[in-house]
């Protein structure tokens, strides 16, 4: 009988500049050697049936991030990330895993929101105000960004896509917050983004000298009226 698992995973400092695709070879590697009895698609060329909820940026760590897999058969989902754990190496662990219903959507569809910790540091130190700053630029109405795409660039409203920020530690040559964004298919707005647009109102340059490090807390979703990690739906 198969089975449908929600797995919740990290991705820590010793594995960050791996790519999404050798992220993903990765994973496949180590369903084998865990043995791991992964469903397989039908055709000429069977993968694993295995996804992702959404792709990770390269350089970016990571203590909520969430994969879903088909399994052939019933397996306890504390025993597949045990297994999971003896082969992965260090730097990504396996957290939890939950049974869903098949006929559930899918999590690339329904994630909404990723919280992030950013921390900005090599700004000059020029007695900036970050806790006006901040407000002053989610008192904006529109914020508009350059977004590059294949067929160009064009100019984007994110302010929609930005539910909050909030200041965490202020250091003498920077910051910490921690930042609310719009995250999935249905509107996308990445951490490096939000930090040119506010960075450019505090008319501060985005030079070599400033270390930007991006810490992805948890992904959301909206169910039954609240907001809930892919471990939590119902």
């Amino acid at each position: 009988m198969s089975m449908r698992l929600v797995v919740k995973y990290t991705k820590g400092e010793k594995v960050k500049y791996i790519s999404h695709l050798d992220f993903m070879r990765l994973v496949q590697r180590a369903l084998r050697r865990a043995e791991i009895p992964v469903a397989y698609s039908k055709g000429f060329n069977p993968h694993p049936r295995l996804s992702f909820a959404s792709a990770l940026a390269v350089g970016t760590t990571s203590e909520g991030e969430y994969l879903e897999i088909i399994l052939e058969k019933e397996m306890e989902p504390e025993t597949l990330c045990h297994r999971m754990n003896e082969k992965l190496p260090e730097g990504i662990r396996f957290v939890k895993a939950v049974a869903i219903d098949d006929k559930a959507p899918s999590l690339m569809s329904v994630i909404e929101r990723g919280e992030y910790l950013i921390h900005i540091s090599g700004m000059p130190d020029e007695g900036l105000d970050a806790v006006s700053v901040i407000e002053d630029f989610l008192n904006q109405t529109e914020i508009f960004t350059i977004k590059k795409t294949k067929k160009g660039e064009r100019h984007v409203d994110i302010r929609p896509m930005i539910h909050s920020i909030d200041i965490i530690a202020q250091h003498q040559d920077g910051i910490t917050i921690k930042a609310l964004l719009s995250t999935g298919s249905k509107a996308n707005l990445r951490p490096e983004q939000l930090i040119e647009a506010l960075l450019d109102f505090a008319n501060i340059s985005y030079s070599s000298e400033l270390l930007v490090q991006i810490h992805r807390l948890d992904l959301y979703l909206f169910e039954d009226g609240k907001w809930a990690t892919p471990v939590e739906m119902e």
